[in-house]
């Protein structure tokens, strides 16, 4: 009775809300961040929080990683719709949204496989933000909740940077390296800038003092400072055994090979 009434019922009449409630509020295209889990995505989406035109969604709604045909779509034609939009509009109804924001901000790691249908929903009014780290790092990282056990599987990070590389060049996407961040940090944000077309101020640069988001479960603890010790944390003899695996896949070593994370 409850998925009845949510689905018929309540899910519609927020969708309505929500639907009109962002088109008065934002009048430029969304951000939609993605990457394998590991990656950034969620520091990303703290760092957009501290920007003054952008309305940033701390948690992980999947709105963008959930597709069915939309009525009346054909198989030869194909057109998919989120199947929980409401997620997105239930947070922004229930969210105060400040005067100065133009924009909204969503992230979901998993987001990267589904580029060509989110391009196409929002035909190409959306931009897209690929976040890409070091193969290493990634598959070296710990789960938070599991601490003995590594988060990402070797085919997981595969597939999910092979999916957003395969739309590197497309106006709407833009691809940054979490090392970028790190290391050429100004620089990075300038180039984010540039790319959504928005202004770069103080609040946006000191965004770890203006940052709403500053708690995420993906994290060990709450919200830090970029810092040098982030990057080749693979390099820990405690991950030897793992490395060797990692450098064993011929998969990984092309496609980091490709990325510049390490020589031919």
């Amino acid at each position: 009775m409850d998925n009845i009434f949510k689905r018929w019922i309540s899910s519609p009449v927020i969708n309505a809300i929500g639907r009109r409630r962002m088109t008065r509020r934002f009048s430029d295209s969304p951000i939609i961040v993605g990457g394998c889990a590991r990656t950034g995505t969620s520091l990303l989406v703290s760092i957009f929080s501290a920007h003054p035109r952008i309305f940033a969604i701390p948690t992980e709604t999947g709105v963008f990683s959930n597709w069915k045909l939309r009525p009346g779509s054909t198989s030869d034609n194909p057109f998919y719709i989120p199947q929980r939009p409401d997620r997105i509009h239930r947070y922004v109804i229930s969210h105060a949204i400040p005067k100065t924001t133009t924009r909204w901000c969503e992230k979901t790691p998993s987001n990267v496989r589904h580029i060509e249908k989110i391009l196409r929903y929002f035909n190409g009014a959306v931009k897209f933000i690929h976040i890409i780290r070091d193969a290493r790092d990634v598959l070296t990282s710990r789960h938070p909740e599991n601490p003995g056990e590594y988060w990402v599987s070797p085919e997981r990070w595969i597939n999910d940077t092979r999916a957003g590389l395969a739309f590197q060049d497309h106006p709407c996407i833009l691809t940054i390296k979490y090392e970028s961040l790190v290391h050429n940090h100004e620089e990075t944000l300038r180039r984010i800038c540039d790319f959504l077309e928005e202004p770069f101020d103080d609040s946006f640069l000191n965004w770890f003092e203006n940052s709403n988001v500053r708690k995420n479960r993906a994290w060990f603890h709450p919200l830090k400072k970029l810092h040098n010790q982030s990057v080749e944390k693979w390099k820990k003899p405690e991950h030897a055994d793992r490395l060797a695996e990692i450098m064993g896949n011929q998969a990984i070593i092309n496609l980091m090979k490709q990325l510049d994370y390490i020589q031919n």
